[in-house]
């Protein structure tokens, strides 16, 4: 993956990562005020806090079966994101010491076809954040060159599958694996 050149200012790269929309308020389904913003290095509680809440059985639909335990250089290659050719944001509820990400969603990929992810934390699903986190992903990516949006997922997660639908994705079998699903969207 490409970075963010070093020879860049501070100012250049606060600009590509902090943009002046941003961060984005929002309310679950039930009424819980939270914000969506892009990840970066300095981010307080990193995305691996958010991967060790997930369940054995949550981590391995997250990761397609390739992770069933968190390895050690896994959250170090998370929150380095290059804003040129991916993004990351999360979603973050309470400020301060008692601020928390519950939720994370990114892509990946060259500008033709990225390939997006989503974990939501297990006790804020089902309230609206992955669909609102993706949306506003899409937005971004849209504006960045970004023309398909994809994600491959197993045919089992169904709660994956739902939000595939939320957001107008088109799903298919993918060749020789009755296992996996493609869902695709044109931006």
């Amino acid at each position: 993956m490409d970075s963010v050149s070093g020879n860049e200012d501070a100012a250049t790269t606060m600009s590509i990562t902090q943009p002046s929309s941003w961060p984005r308020n929002a309310r679950t389904r039930d009424g819980v005020e939270y914000q969506v913003c892009p990840l970066h290095s300095e981010t307080p509680q990193h995305e691996d806090v958010l991967l060790d809440k997930l369940s054995v059985s949550a981590r391995y639909v997250r990761m397609t079966g390739l992770l069933r335990e968190q390895a050690p250089q896994l959250p170090g290659s998370l929150i380095h994101v290059n804003y040129r050719r991916e993004m990351a944001l999360y979603a973050v509820v309470g400020t301060g010491a008692d601020e928390n990400i519950v939720a994370v969603a990114r892509y990946s990929g060259n500008p033709a076809y990225c390939e997006f992810a989503i974990a939501v934390a297990e006790e804020w699903r089902s309230r609206g954040i992955g669909t609102k986190l993706c949306e506003l992903l899409f937005e971004y990516a849209k504006t960045h060159g970004v023309r398909r949006m994809f994600a491959v997922l197993r045919t089992g997660n169904d709660r994956m599958l739902k939000l595939a639908t939320d957001l107008s994705m088109r799903i298919r079998m993918l060749p020789n694996d009755n296992m996996a699903v493609e869902a695709w969207r044109t931006l």
